[in-house]
C-alpha cells in the first residue's frame, strides 16, 4: 500500500507539473510575441512617418499623355503604418497638378477601427479637393477594406474578389477557469475608480455585466460602420442596410446583386472609369510606390494578409491586448 501511495502521490505531482508549466510557457509566449510584435510595428511606423514625401516614387505603369491617374494601394493588415503610407502619398498628390483623379486599390482583410477610420477621413478631405476617387477591389476588401472603400464615386470588384464583412469585432480569450484548475490566481490591481479598467483582459471574468459593457462599445462602432456604408453607397445600395451589415463576406457577383460596388472588373476598367471622370483621354497611369524600409528589406510582412486565422505573433498578442477591430478572419 505504502508503494501505490507513493507511486499515486509521484503520478499527481507529475500531472499537475506538466500544466502548470504549459500555461507559463504560454504567458510568456504571449509576453516575448507581444514586445516584439509592438517593437516592429513600432519600428514600422517610425520609419513610415519619417520618410518623408519625397521618397515616395511615382511607378509609371502605363505611359500616356501628360494627365495623370495615381493608383495609391492599401494592402495587407490596416494599422498605423498604413495611415502614414496613404497620408503621405495624398501629399504627394496634392504636390502634382498633372494627377487629375485617383484609383484606391485595395487588397485587405481590414484592421483598426480607428485606422481605418483615418485613412477614410483623409481620403474623402483628398475626393472633396477635386481628385475623383474611383475604388478597385483585389483579392479581398472586407471589414476595414470595405469601409475605406467607401470612399470611392464607382467601386470596382475583380470576378474573384470577396467583400463585406460589415461589422465590429473584439478579439480575446479567457485564461481563468484553467488557471482556476492549476491553483494560479491572477491579481489585477487598478485605481480604486477605476472598476472597468480590466474589462476585456484575458485574465479577468467575461462576466454579463463586461460583456454587456464590450458589447454596447461594439454597437456604436458597428453603427458607424453602417452610416459610413449609407453615405457611400446611398441609393446604390438595393436592399436595407441590416440585410448586408451582418458580418457576411460576399462574392464579387453577389456584392453586385446587393448593390456592394458598382461594376465587375478589373483595375484596367477602374483607371478608364477615373479617367472618364475627369474627361481626359489616354492618361499616364502611375503607381505610388513606397521606399523599401528595414524590415520589408528582412521580410518582415504585414500579418493576416487572407481571410485565414492563423498561429502568429500578431495573433497571439491580438488575444492578449484585445482591441476593437474592422476586420475579417473567418
Amino acid at each position: 500500500m505504502a508503494v501505490n501511495e507513493k507511486h499515486a502521490t509521484t503520478n499527481g505531482r507529475a500531472g499537475r507539473f506538466w500544466p502548470v508549466l504549459l500555461l507559463v510557457l504560454l504567458i510568456i509566449s504571449i509576453a516575448a510575441n507581444g514586445v516584439l510584435l509592438a517593437g516592429l510595428a513600432g519600428m514600422r511606423a517610425l520609419i513610415a512617418h519619417f520618410g518623408g514625401s519625397g521618397s515616395v516614387r511615382l511607378a509609371v505603369v502605363h505611359h500616356g499623355g501628360k494627365d495623370m491617374i495615381a493608383i495609391i494601394p492599401v494592402t495587407g493588415l490596416i494599422d498605423g503604418a498604413t495611415v502614414n503610407e496613404v497620408v503621405r502619398d495624398i501629399h504627394v498628390i496634392n504636390k502634382n497638378s498633372r494627377i487629375r483623379a485617383v484609383v484606391l486599390r485595395v487588397d485587405s482583410p481590414g484592421g483598426a477601427v480607428t485606422d481605418a477610420d483615418e485613412i477614410y477621413h483623409n481620403l474623402m478631405k483628398l475626393r472633396a479637393s477635386g481628385h475623383p476617387i474611383v475604388v478597385s477591389m483585389g483579392a479581398m476588401a472586407a471589414s476595414g477594406g470595405y469601409y475605406v472603400s467607401m470612399v470611392g464615386e464607382r467601386i470596382f470588384a475583380e470576378p474573384t474578389t470577396v467583400t463585406g464583412s460589415i461589422g465590429v469585432m473584439l478579439p480575446g480569450f479567457e485564461l481563468t477557469g484553467l488557471m482556476k484548475k492549476l491553483g494560479i490566481r491572477p491579481e489585477f490591481l487598478t485605481s480604486s475608480a477605476a472598476v472597468w479598467k480590466e474589462a476585456g483582459s484575458p485574465f479577468s471574468h467575461f462576466t454579463p455585466a463586461v460583456k454587456s459593457y464590450l458589447q454596447n462599445l461594439l454597437n456604436i462602432d458597428d453603427a458607424r460602420f453602417e452610416h459610413i456604408v449609407q453615405i457611400g453607397r446611398g441609393k446604390a445600395l438595393k436592399v436595407p442596410i441590416a440585410k448586408v451589415a451582418n458580418g457576411k463576406l460576399w462574392t464579387a457577383s453577389q456584392a453586385f446583386n446587393l448593390g456592394l460596388v458598382d461594376k465587375i472588373g478589373y483595375i484596367g476598367a477602374a483607371c478608364h472609369q477615373a479617367a472618364k471622370l475627369v474627361g481626359i483621354y489616354n492618361p499616364t497611369i502611375v503607381r505610388m510606390e513606397r521606399p523599401i524600409d528595414v524590415l520589408s528589406a528582412i521580410g518582415v510582412k504585414t500579418p493576416i494578409s487572407r481571410p485565414v486565422m492563423e498561429i502568429s505573433p500578431s495573433t497571439i498578442y491580438s488575444l492578449a491586448c484585445p482591441k476593437f477591430e474592422y476586420l475579417a478572419a473567418p
